[in-house]
């Protein structure tokens, strides 16, 4: 077992891009700016650049870029090369995971002889007391709303390049390692979310949520990552983001929401933490621990190996209990703010709903793992001052025709 404990899933927290080598461009937002500003004059850069970076300066990273100076936002850089889009529940069918089979195979010939207690070590089931797979799995199969999205007609017609871009531009790379073992590691922590709350299974509400998520992804750095946005039962006022591009709203902070702006500014701070790495970066698990995990599983179950069982209790305690840094929560304020104006929501709309929530019951679990609200709410009003919007003509408010669905 411990000759075996190599191959275990790893996290690397890394708090600076410059310790990361190179970051490659991944928006066609990405400028290489004059300031540390989102307005300030800049020249694009190409999708897939190498930049080296120099220094940091809040969500702003300085990079040589050409042989020039300049700062570019975190928002559309990443530390991973260009990879491509990652489809949820499909499996592996790499040579890797055929050896990886093979010797799997191999090894639980001879399970009998020295007794199962070494690959009973390995992993735990992905169901019964702790996860729920089977909402997640229908979380991941509810199609995206094309009025949102653009898709077969929807209110852009595709005349958004940023759109039109993010579906149809994922057909070379290979999905990256890191990804994959990122939505693994997200999965299993959002199942264990679906576990302590009730997922809300109204398809039409929550394909609307993922279409509003949508718009935003396409003009962040993670271009690899599926996300969905879930809605869960509780009267606790709250957000959860999970590695992987998993977003969860509880039913009384969407009854707290008066437009698709505040809306939009809620799901771009949760996206914020999972295109900032605030969950640390990933490396690859070996794929023989996987395929004997799934091995030793009933069929149709889904399975989380012991070493990752153990690290999800870590960070469902930062969900509930500890929090985040404020460094990193302050972040993704700012983070919603320039991604909701990039693709033309109002820039206020994450403070607008900050401001209902300061004078609302019921905080106890948002204050318990974030900042004071008076003190993101006077952050963001700095932000937001530096911002220019982008058009917003194509943009229509409906969260109204969704709000009145919640039940009084």
């Amino acid at each position: 077992m411990r000759a075996l404990s190599q191959f275990f899933l790893l996290i690397i927290l890394a708090q600076s891009v410059l310790a990361k080598g190179n970051v490659y461009v991944q928006s066609t937002k990405a400028k290489l700016l004059s300031q540390p500003k989102l307005n300030a004059d800049g020249f694009p850069l190409s999708l897939g650049e190498s930049l080296s970076p120099v220094s940091e300066q809040g969500l702003f990273v300085q990079v040589r870029a050409e042989g020039k100076m300049g700062w570019v936002s975190k928002l559309f850089v990443s530390p991973l090369p260009p990879g491509n889009q990652i489809k949820l529940g499909v499996t592996s069918s790499s040579s890797e995971a055929v050896v990886a089979r093979q010797r799997a195979s191999d090894f639980t010939k001879t399970a009998a002889a020295r007794g199962l207690s070494e690959t009973q070590k390995m992993r735990v089931r992905g169901e019964g007391e702790l996860y729920d797979f089977e909402s997640l799995r229908w979380l991941e199969s509810v199609p995206f709303d094309t009025e949102n999205t653009s898709i077969n007609g929807g209110y852009t017609k595709f005349e958004d390049s940023n759109i039109r871009n993010f579906f149809f531009s994922h057909s070379e790379p290979e999905v990256l390692k890191e990804t994959k073992a990122e939505v693994k590691l997200g999965r299993s922590l959002a199942a264990r979310l679906l576990k302590k709350y009730s997922l809300v299974k109204d398809s039409e509400f929550t394909s609307y949520l993922n279409g509003v998520a949508t718009r935003l992804a396409t003009v962040s750095s993670r271009k690899d990552l599926n996300f969905r946005v879930g809605i869960i039962e509780s009267t606790e006022i709250n957000a959860f983001a999970c590695p992987g591009g998993y977003i969860f709203l509880t039913t009384e902070s969407l009854k707290k929401i008066n437009s698709e702006a505040e809306l939009a500014g809620i799901i771009g701070h949760e996206m914020g933490h999972i295109v900032l790495f605030h969950n640390g970066e990933f490396e690859q698990s070996n794929e023989f621990i996987d395929v004997i995990s799934s091995l030793l599983a009933p069929p149709g179950t889904e399975v989380v190996n012991a070493a990752t069982s153990s690290l999800l209790d870590e960070m469902e305690k930062q969900l509930f209990e500890t929090g985040r840094d404020m460094k990193f929560e302050l972040e993704a304020d700012e983070a919603a703010v320039g991604l909701t104006s990039q693709v033309g929501y109002s820039p206020v709309g994450l403070s607008s709903y900050l401001n209902t929530l300061s004078k609302s019951e019921g905080m106890d679990s948002l204050k318990k793992t974030h900042p004071e609200t008076n003190v993101r709410i006077a952050k963001l009003v700095f932000y937001e001052s530096s911002i220019s919007v982008e058009s917003s003509a194509n943009i229509k408010d409906r969260w109204q025709e969704f709000k009145s669905k919640l039940k009084p």
